[in-house]
């Protein structure tokens, strides 16, 4: 089994995370003004605590994936939870490629079919499943890297029209709201999906991949966010993809379809999060039905998956029930933290049939 580093895991993560805010951004998330900084801050507090179930079981069954641990103790309880968090892990991959597909059509090929989308973008991401998960971390660092270059180059190109009036203080009025908000941007971090199985695959100390990955993510959202107000300031609320709105803007010639690269580096980055979902539910499979990895269940599931994105994304109201069922954090609260602490709860099973389960994490 070809193991990654946590930093190889971190950078992976954060261009997940950054694709998902520049193709789907919440439904409900304030757009602009200060109130989405203590938004993001929140949630990122929170989102700490989240990811403590995972890391508990790591260290208690040495490194072992919740999965894992949960087959080792009895193979049925591992296959229903293996089998939830594929239901999860399918969930989050079905709106993952939707998005990515929307983004396409609005901003690459206006023109293209939503069969052709769904499938290109699930055949490369089962391509990148199929090469393995250091493969795909390996993808992720390039990806990260022009990320980060590009956003830098916008920064630069646009400081002109930065209006430093568009920041002023606000207070939170609608308490109700904010919270609503902030569940929102919590929802968008799938990663502790991704977390939960493959801990098992990080070389050591699965720890302080969140460690690493969390201040790092704060940093770079709060910046994005402030960058948004002081361009676009309150038209932000009115755009789709701020990021590629304002990549379009630039005044150099030599950076006038900065919004095209900007758009196939963040296509980029979503296939790889679409991948590492991929790579997850074999790794379920193979977990749970001891057998090795198999590319063909791999490619199964991504012919399993374009089919049900052909359904979801054929009817309109559907796509929209399973966004708001994903906007609420659900996925999350089961697959990130109902399903660690049940092994946690479990126990592990040990020689002669006595399950240990003394409470020391």
């Amino acid at each position: 089994m070809s193991r990654i580093s946590n930093r190889q895991l971190v950078i992976a993560f954060l261009a997940c995370r950054l694709s998902s805010d520049m193709i789907t951004l919440p439904a409900a998330m304030v757009r602009y003004g200060t109130e989405r900084f203590y938004a993001i801050l929140l949630a990122k507090i929170v989102l700490l605590a989240v990811y403590l179930p995972v890391i508990f079981v790591s260290l208690k069954y040495k490194g072992d994936s919740v999965i894992t641990a949960a087959v080792r103790r009895n193979k049925a309880f591992g296959v229903i939870l293996g089998v939830i968090m594929t239901i999860i892990i399918t969930a989050v991959g079905i709106q993952t490629i939707l998005s990515l597909q929307k983004y396409v059509t609005d901003t690459l090929l206006g023109t293209i079919m939503a069969w052709s989308g769904i499938t290109v973008i699930t055949a490369a991401a089962v391509y990148g499943a199929v090469k393995g998960l250091s493969a795909v971390t390996r993808s992720a660092v390039f990806a990260a890297a022009v990320f980060v270059l590009l956003i830098v180059l916008i920064a630069v190109t646009m400081w002109d029209k930065i209006e430093i009036g568009y920041l002023y203080p606000a207070f939170i009025n609608d308490g109700e709201y904010f919270l609503k908000c902030s569940l929102s941007e919590i929802s968008m971090n799938s990663e502790v999906l991704i977390f939960a199985v493959i801990t098992d695959e990080i070389r050591r100390k699965p720890h302080r991949t969140v460690l690493y990955y969390v201040p790092i993510l704060l940093v770079l959202l709060e910046g994005l966010n402030l960058l948004y107000n002081l361009i676009l300031g309150p038209y932000t609320s009115d755009v789709d993809y701020p990021l590629y709105i304002i990549s379009s803007l630039s005044d150099i010639v030599i950076f006038q379809r900065l919004d095209g690269i900007d758009a196939v580096v963040w296509l980029m980055c979503g296939v790889i999060k679409t991948a590492l979902l991929i790579y997850c539910v074999g790794k379920i499979y193979t977990v749970c039905a001891k057998k090795p990895r198999t590319n063909r269940f791999i490619m199964l599931y991504g012919v399993f998956l374009i089919a049900l994105c052909l359904i979801f994304g054929s009817d309109q109201t559907v796509y929209n029930r399973l966004n708001a069922v994903m906007n609420s954090g659900v996925h999350i609260i089961i697959g990130g933290i109902i399903v660690p602490l049940a092994v946690l709860i479990a126990g592990k099973k040990v020689s002669g049939g006595k399950v240990k389960n003394d409470g020391k994490i």
